[in-house]
């Protein structure tokens, strides 16, 4: 008996300065991949430097998120997502402040730009 109030009173305190596991993860920048226009919303994000980028695609469409820069020949690929499924997603973290222009290879009518800055400020448009 005494060895479970024991017990008891250990875990009462553990709850009580906040010890135990959490299941808190990291902040992100969402952008959502859309089957209308403008098709990546938003169209055009701004985030800090280190942040982490993410994209969802809740379409019923395979989609890429590619860098123009992986199109071109001799031209610095920043990302390339490979085929995004239906209900899945991408994710990026760590690029350098620059403007990153990409698109959806399957479908390149849709587009999108990240900006990244040395700035702690993101902002979405």
């Amino acid at each position: 008996m005494l060895m479970t109030l024991r017990i008891f009173m250990a875990l009462a305190i553990l709850v009580l300065v906040g010890a135990g596991p959490t299941t808190a993860t990291a902040p992100y920048t969402s952008i959502i991949i859309d089957s209308g226009s403008p098709y990546f919303v938003p169209k055009s994000a701004t985030v800090s430097s280190g942040s982490t980028i993410r994209w969802e695609n809740p379409t019923p469409t395979e989609h890429t998120i590619t860098h123009t820069g992986c199109m071109e020949d001799g031209a610095p690929c920043a990302f390339d997502s490979g085929l995004v499924l239906p209900n899945d997603s991408f994710t990026i973290q760590g690029l350098a402040p620059g403007k990153y222009p990409y698109i959806c290879r399957v479908h390149p009518i849709m587009y999108g730009i990240l900006t990244v800055t040395d700035s702690q400020q993101p902002s979405q448009l």
